[in-house]
């Protein structure tokens, strides 16, 4: 199967999950520069499961505000409409693939604890460094690997062949994928968040997290996911070995040398950031 039939495969695909209607329509009215606070709050009241996840999450550490953030207007008020749009989105992508482990050895609670890690290392790097606007950092570090999920549920067999290599010949799920499938895990991702209508400077992210390449749409957030990705997959809080950022795309590594060159300084506080995010993402009891 070459690429374009395994495309035509994905499109025919039933039961993929489409955003939840609150998502994707505060996806939609937030293109639109003159949308008001007021419809915006609306449209995401429509959804309390949605709203209550949300002031837990505003209300937590992870933003560390003062005051307690009791509606969802407030809370577009004091974060913007594009940080409450990416926590809309982060919850209820959360929801929709939080399913049962659809394949023996691959599981969902570790794959999305990676990608919280990934999501707030992004957010950590995209604030040291100003490259970025922190928070899309995070929606895309979430959502960077997505396509695995995609291939695990719908995909089987060629999952399984990818498990198998990664397993067998100790290579990485992404050298594994471009030995035996004609896409790879962010390419399907890409292509789900096209279909999604998210950002395109989202879908580019997803899409070269592991070939980084010139003329995205935001060159700056795709580096900060693709360093977060390598950074989280190497280090190791409790090893006082070297981490080996060999495979970082140069021009990154150069940009951010000083957070590579002190990650062992930097990385354990994160560290417990990455928890918290998980306790108020992950957590079953918040679960809706």
């Amino acid at each position: 199967m070459d690429s374009k039939k395994f495309y035509q495969k994905l499109d025919r695909v039933l039961g993929i999950p489409t955003l939840p209607v609150v998502a994707f329509k505060v996806n939609k009215m937030l293109q639109d520069y003159d949308i008001s606070i007021n419809e915006l709050t609306k449209t995401i009241e429509k959804d309390q499961a949605i709203v209550s996840k949300i002031l837990r999450l505003v209300n937590s550490a992870f933003y560390g505000f003062q005051s307690k953030i009791e509606t969802v207007s407030h809370a577009v008020i004091v974060l913007g409409f594009n940080t409450v749009r990416n926590a809309v989105l982060s919850v209820s992508v959360i929801k929709a693939f939080s399913g049962k482990d659809s394949f023996e050895g691959f599981d969902i609670k570790d794959f999305w604890r990676h990608s919280v890690g990934v999501a707030t290392v992004g957010r950590h790097l995209a604030g040291q460094t100003r490259l970025d606007n922190p928070d899309d950092c995070f929606i895309a570090g979430l959502l960077h690997d997505i396509g695995k999920v995609i291939l695990s549920e719908y995909f089987k067999e060629s999952f399984g062949q990818v498990w198998a290599s990664v397993r067998d010949d100790g290579l990485s799920f992404y050298e594994a994928e471009k030995n035996l499938l004609p896409l790879n895990h962010a390419q399907i991702g890409g292509h789900l968040a096209a279909k999604w209508q998210l950002p395109l400077s989202l879908v580019d992210t997803i899409r070269y997290h592991h070939a980084v390449r010139e003329g995205v749409s935001n060159l700056n957030q795709l580096m900060i996911v693709h360093v977060a990705d390598i950074i989280v997959n190497t280090h190791n809080v409790d090893s006082g070995t070297a981490c080996d950022f060999s495979n970082i795309y140069p021009k990154a590594a150069k940009i951010m040398r000083p957070q590579l060159e002190t990650v062992s300084d930097w990385f354990p506080p994160v560290a417990t950031e990455i928890e918290s995010a998980c306790e108020l993402l992950l957590k079953p009891e918040l679960s809706y």
